[in-house]
């Protein structure tokens, strides 16, 4: 149920998709829904779990590992090329879901909030051994990187789904790292 909603709420939104659709699409009945989720509002939080989860495990393949600048500039460029290379929507997971949720959806909203928390936090420690292994410049700090890095991958998320090109998020991306790095690597072309 929960991977269905995922899908159908990635592509077609929170709002305009229905406890009958999403049954439908996991193959149970409503009254099923209602036995594990106490209505839609209570269904979107765990979805949103769900997806800061995903989002939380795939950036540990980099930031639990991160110990270098050459390593920042592997996960941006990376994480351009992704987007780059799928014929989906360019959005972040989680990010996307912001304008999707209801205002009072306090649960929805505060599992969101503790994602990107999470997501800041991954970020700050590999920046962290990046800062103890001398490849951040000197008064860098990690936390205020991370936190900076982050909002320059949503903003750059959203003008690439935007214009329908990566190149907002590379843009926002190297910039971001720009002044922080203390080793930069040679342009590769």
């Amino acid at each position: 149920m929960l991977d269905a909603a995922c899908i159908l709420f990635a592509k077609r939104g929170v709002r305009a998709t229905t406890l009958d659709e999403i049954g439908a699409a996991a193959g149970v009945g409503r009254g099923q829904l209602y036995h594990f989720f106490a209505g839609k509002a209570d269904l979107v939080a765990d979805v949103v779990a769900v997806q800061v989860d995903q989002v939380i495990t795939s950036a540990r393949l980099f930031f639990d590992t991160m110990s270098t600048a050459a390593d920042v500039h592997a996960w941006c460029e990376s994480t351009v090329n992704a987007y780059a290379s799928s014929d989906d929507a360019i959005r972040c997971p989680i990010g996307s879901l912001i304008n999707e949720l209801d205002q009072d959806n306090g649960p929805a909203r505060k599992a969101l909030q503790a994602g990107f928390v999470r997501w800041e936090a991954l970020m700050a420690q590999g920046l962290q051994r990046v800062a103890d292994n001398g490849g951040l410049t000197v008064g860098t700090d990690a936390q205020a990187l991370a936190g900076g890095l982050l909002a320059a991958f949503q903003g750059g998320v959203l003008l690439a789904d935007i214009t329908g090109a990566v190149d907002p998020l590379r843009r926002a991306l190297e910039f971001a790292v720009a002044g922080a790095l203390a080793e930069t690597p040679s342009p590769t072309g």
